[in-house]
């Protein structure tokens, strides 16, 4: 039964320059005794009028002993425009799973992100919580429940003044996963995590991919997702202003190779 457990609760993050991060898409079924893991790679570029190129890499080390679950994730962007920097975002996440029984697991996880575009200087967090798995058929769905919390301390680069804010969120989500073949799956994650001091204060992200099995060891990972900031960066007191959006979109495409 707790094999079962792990395979349908450990589909945890394909990194964005969001204000949340998703871990469930980078979550595997389960994995075998001992290390594993993947590397991703996701390039686009155009020449001529629109001189254009960014890149996207990322890799996952796993290690599984028994019932405790080790990972470890790290994304990197970089884009450029007309010779110009429009994107350089840096991403890692740890993370250590108990396994309690065949419904319930305990976590613990640490994170470090940046984002030169989004002004964020660094998000550092560490925090835990609980997942129940509410309802699972082994190969073809699985729906669970997390819930937990964190602190987080994060530093904004507002050009004329720096921001630290230092706080405790709640961390709430739910994540549906669906095999539509053996080569197609579908993953779903929303996520809401309110501050403790003033649930006005919140952040939503939600998150809609397909993991296409090419080979035994080659994915291919396109996502959609859509992320709401209650309080995003904001000086207008600079030239040009900082007036970020508070919802943002962003699509994804990358190929991922599993060891």
């Amino acid at each position: 039964m707790k094999k079962l457990f792990v395979g349908g609760v450990l589909c945890l993050l394909t990194h964005s320059a969001l204000a949340i991060s998703n871990i469930e898409n980078e979550r595997p079924n389960l994995p075998e005794e001992g290390f594993s893991g993947a590397v991703k790679i996701g390039l686009n570029g155009k020449t001529g009028n629109q001189k254009e190129q960014s890149y996207a890499g990322g890799a996952k080390i796993i290690y599984r002993a028994d019932d405790e679950i080790f990972m470890a994730l790290f994304d990197r962007e970089y884009g450029t425009k007309l010779d110009k920097k429009t994107t350089d975002n840096s991403f890692i996440h740890t993370r250590w799973i108990h396994l309690l029984n065949e419904k319930w697991a305990a976590e613990t996880f640490a994170q470090w992100e940046e984002d030169e575009f989004d002004n964020l200087t660094s998000r550092v967090l560490a925090g835990g919580g609980a997942r129940y798995l509410v309802s699972q058929q082994q190969d073809v769905y699985s729906f669970a429940v997390g819930f937990g919390a964190f602190r987080e301390v994060e530093k904004q680069n507002l050009i004329s003044y720096q921001e630290t804010n230092r706080l405790w969120r709640i961390n709430t989500y739910y994540t549906y996963k669906y095999q539509l073949n053996n080569q197609v799956t579908l993953v779903n994650t929303t996520y809401a995590q309110p501050s403790t001091r003033d649930f006005g204060d919140y952040r939503l992200l939600f998150d809609l991919g397909l993991n296409v099995k090419l080979t035994n060891s080659l994915q291919l990972k396109v996502n959609y997702k859509l992320s709401y900031d209650s309080d995003p960066a904001k000086n207008l007191l600079v030239s040009p202003p900082i007036d970020n959006y508070k919802t943002n979109t962003q699509y994804e495409t990358a190929l991922a190779y599993q060891f």
